[in-house]
């Protein structure tokens, strides 16, 4: 698309915080046109900028994952929870397709998990950031990768890798679900453990009552 005298940009209908919106892929050379012309065309919208930690917290209360800092090249779309952009039926032949057919029948060896601090003290306690060792049951299990203050859940959020080994021979298992749903996590803070609750999954039904109750207040109606 273009704005203004730029062109050659591209738009991607994604976004890193989970919301709707797009992405502009703009040549360095066009950069800080387009940002003027953005700003003042959103003006009577109310547009205003959004900081990187802003962006941040959002994204990681959504569950996504960022590229460079949860993934890197040796993480695999099974165990990140990305499978569903995997087409494997579609009769494609791709790098890496026979280790991932192989991972859907057997398993994986690491999980990237939500953790919601359950005991943690936001005016009072140390902030993770990422790094934290993750205990499950007592025994270490992982590490996080990524941590934020979620203002949707008015708690910290963290994100990160389980692994399950063998108590007695320390071998390496399966990640299964019920190994993260029925365990009971600490993270590791500077020294101290915090309780937290395990999600495989982003809590979307919390966000849509948000998102409802803040339409209705908008809009001027009341709830009954």
């Amino acid at each position: 698309m273009s704005v203004g005298y730029a062109n050659g940009i591209r738009v991607m209908s994604i976004t890193h915080t989970g919301e709707p919106g797009f992405m502009l892929y703009i040549p360095i050379e066009y950069a800080l046109h387009v940002y003027n012309e953005v700003m003042n065309m959103g003006q009577k919208y109310g547009i205003r900028n959004a900081g990187y930690y802003a962006l941040r917290s959002l994204r990681i209360e959504k569950f996504f994952a960022f590229w460079g800092q949860d993934l890197d090249a040796f993480t695999t779309p099974m165990e990140c929870g990305r499978e569903f952009q995997v087409k494997l039926e579609k009769g494609m032949e791709f790098v890496g397709q026979e280790a991932l057919l192989e991972q859907k029948q057997n398993g994986v060896y690491k999980r990237f998990t939500m953790f919601i601090l359950e005991d943690h003290d936001t005016d009072m306690d140390l902030w993770p950031w990422w790094g934290e060792p993750i205990f499950r049951n007592g025994r270490y299990v992982g590490k996080t990768t990524s941590s934020a203050y979620s203002y949707t859940l008015e708690r910290h959020v963290c994100l990160g890798f389980v692994h399950h080994f063998d108590e007695k021979t320390g071998e390496e298992l399966v990640v299964t679900t019920d190994f993260i749903n029925q365990g009971e996590f600490e993270i590791d803070i500077a020294g101290q453990r915090f309780q937290a609750k395990a999600k495989l999954y982003p809590f979307s039904s919390l966000f849509t009552q948000r998102r409802r109750k803040d339409e209705v207040e908008l809009s001027g109606y009341q709830r009954e």
